[in-house]
């Protein structure tokens, strides 16, 4: 079995130079540039006049939402019984997931490739993307110790109440699946972007990273690490 380095320093060090930034604040300004799958919009809940759509599935039916400029990135949720406000949209803010079973979907990542996310727990009870049982996320190493976010109304809430926090994954290339785990939570912004390329930068006292034939490479104690710290 191959042997893993966790080397979140080397991550941080190295943060995105030409990333992708998909700002819920500035993209999908209007419901019609949504797509919402197999989702029923729940009308007694949205409120059009204030930008609020809010939608229901069907148990066993996965829906997946994602603005039609951004067909790479998919909010997707799935429930085993019917599931009222399984999701928001907010056109022009946030997206938020109405439980735990809320997905995210990030296609056509490289090997390498940071993603952070800009979260907030959508209420009383904090957000959590910790996976106990290891599943997730997939095709990414979380590089963000803490992964779990404040419940809305918690010490620096925004004038809304809300949290919002930066989370960080190393992508392992490929489609990638982050999840939350707990209450569900709102999402404003994805970060998709390259590592920086510096080479032979230090990253601890005793590891380095260099670019070899186009790849980054960490060397530690002597030991070769890909840039998601599989051994060599």
């Amino acid at each position: 079995m191959k042997k893993f380095f966790l080397f979140a320093a080397a991550v941080v060090a190295a943060m995105t130079v030409n990333a992708k930034v998909v700002d819920l604040t500035t993209v999908g300004t209007s419901i019609d540039q949504w797509t919402v799958g197999e989702a029923t919009l729940n009308a007694s809940e949205s409120n059009p006049d204030g930008g609020k759509y809010v939608y229901d599935i069907k148990g066993g039916v996965a829906s997946e939402s994602y603005i039609k400029a951004e067909p790479n990135v998919v909010f997707q949720i799935k429930n085993g019984s019917d599931k009222a406000k399984a999701f928001v949209v907010y056109p022009g803010k946030c997206y938020e997931f109405g439980g735990k079973n809320g997905i995210l979907i990030i296609k056509n990542t490289q090997a390498g490739e940071a993603i952070v996310l800009t979260v907030a727990a959508k209420g009383s009870t904090a957000a959590n993307f910790k996976d106990e049982a290891d599943a997730f996320p997939v095709n990414a190493v979380a590089v963000t110790a803490d992964l779990t976010c404040p419940a809305k109304g918690s010490d620096g809430a925004d004038e809304q109440g809300y949290v919002w926090k930066q989370i960080e994954y190393t992508a392992m290339g490929g489609e990638v699946q982050i999840k939350e785990f707990a209450g569900g939570y709102r999402i404003k912004a994805i970060q998709v972007g390259e590592l920086q390329g510096v080479e032979n930068t230090k990253v601890s006292e005793k590891a380095i990273k260099v670019f070899e034939n186009g790849q980054l490479v960490i060397i530690k104690n002597g030991v070769r690490y890909n840039a998601i710290g599989v051994q060599l």
